[in-house]
């Protein structure tokens, strides 16, 4: 996946959930993350009603991290090491710069959100990179041709919104990262042996 230039919109949700992590939702201004994202506030409120519509750009902050990766990541790695180090790398910036309440936020908003729902937005730059990836492993035989790449994109995506669910169920009692690291090449043998 070639590398993309960061929008305005993606500066303004990095900005803002930085400033969430660091001060806390309620302590952060909409003038912080202006400030933060150097915008104005038309640029803003171009993008965004308030800081409460920020809540549901998590996903998208998730997707810029993708981006970031796509350009470090090894092209020659396996399917099934690509998918551990993207799970490894994202899962660890969510434990380490994301407030976990936030996260149970989005997650509960999902819920009873009638605007679209940005955790299972097909468009999102997540489902493609991930699903080229699997149609990759599928192509080279690393995954049995038993399923489609779209529904080993669905128990992906099914089995990574679970961690992160229960995560913040147990307010983070265990480690997202470790967890992943264990229970994911169990996900990634099943790919193997066929669904």
């Amino acid at each position: 996946m070639p590398k993309r230039r960061q929008s305005t919109k993606s500066r303004i949700v990095k900005a803002a959930w930085s400033l969430f992590y660091r001060k806390g939702y309620d302590n952060t201004t909409v003038e912080d993350i202006i400030n933060a994202s150097k915008t104005s506030k038309g640029t803003f409120y171009h993008y965004f009603k308030g800081k409460e519509s920020l809540l549901n750009s998590l996903s998208y902050l998730f997707d810029q991290k993708y981006e970031e990766l796509a350009g470090t990541i090894d092209p020659d790695m396996s399917a099934r090491d690509k998918l551990l180090f993207l799970n490894h790398e994202l899962f660890h910036m969510i434990e380490t710069s994301v407030d976990i309440h936030l996260l149970a936020y989005l997650y509960s908003s999902q819920l009873i959100t009638k605007d679209k729902k940005s955790l299972s937005d097909r468009k999102r730059f997540y489902f493609k990179w991930i699903t080229e990836i699997l149609e990759e492993g599928l192509k080279n035989g690393e995954f049995a041709a038993t399923s489609s790449a779209e529904d080993l994109m669905g128990i992906y995506a099914m089995y990574e919104r679970a961690l992160l669910y229960d995560w913040a169920l147990f307010k983070g009692k265990v480690s997202l990262t470790e967890r992943s690291d264990r229970l994911l090449p169990h996900v990634l043998d099943t790919f193997q042996k066929g669904v």
